[in-house]
């Protein structure tokens, strides 16, 4: 029951923003009672902040999924860029955008988001450094290329109508570069 509200709550907010994104669709979206949701959630902003962490926890559990069963013996760099890239596309990305947007308005969904903004924070760049393997990630400059790349991933993935597939290819080299070039190889 939990979950399936989770789904639904990210779900909606994708598609129809923080303001769109109402406790009646959600309901109906998972196919539940208003009991039921007030059993799991006490507030429209609670419900909002624990599907962003579901989704975020899932994708996260993905990476260090792929981090164990797919990592390349050559081309690590380029190949976790191109991971971090894919979680700036989807559900939890539109998601995040959407209530990153309603907190510049909305004090208390600000209050409750910036800390749980700051563990996601603190659990990608943990992520990140088993994604590019401890000789990238332990090397001096990494923390800050990260940083770097990540907000340019932000940015890039935040004006997604406007790009193509040319210019994506285009921007995960130069990631790749720019974090090579920073660690030294």
């Amino acid at each position: 029951m939990r979950r399936r509200l989770l789904d639904a709550t990210v779900a909606v907010l994708d598609e129809k923003g923080y303001s769109g994104t109402t406790t009646l669709e959600v309901q109906r979206r998972a196919g539940v009672s208003r009991g039921a949701l007030l059993h799991h959630f006490a507030s429209r902003t609670e419900l909002m902040l624990a599907a962003v962490d579901h989704l975020a926890q899932l994708r996260l559990d993905e990476i260090l999924r792929l981090v164990r069963t797919q990592a390349p013996a050559t081309g690590r760099i380029e190949w976790a860029v191109r991971v971090l890239w894919a979680q700036h596309e989807g559900p939890l990305f539109g998601a995040s955008v959407a209530m990153w947007l309603a907190a510049r308005a909305d004090k208390e969904l600000l209050d409750a988001l910036l800390p749980q903004e700051r563990v996601i924070g603190h659990s990608i760049r943990g992520v990140a450094a088993e994604l590019f393997g401890p000789e990238v990630s332990g090397a001096e400059g990494f923390a800050d290329a990260l940083d770097i790349v990540l907000d340019a991933m932000r940015g890039a993935a935040a004006r997604g109508v406007l790009r193509t597939p040319g210019s994506d290819e285009r921007l995960l080299g130069l990631w790749a570069r720019l974090i090579a070039d920073r660690v030294g190889q």
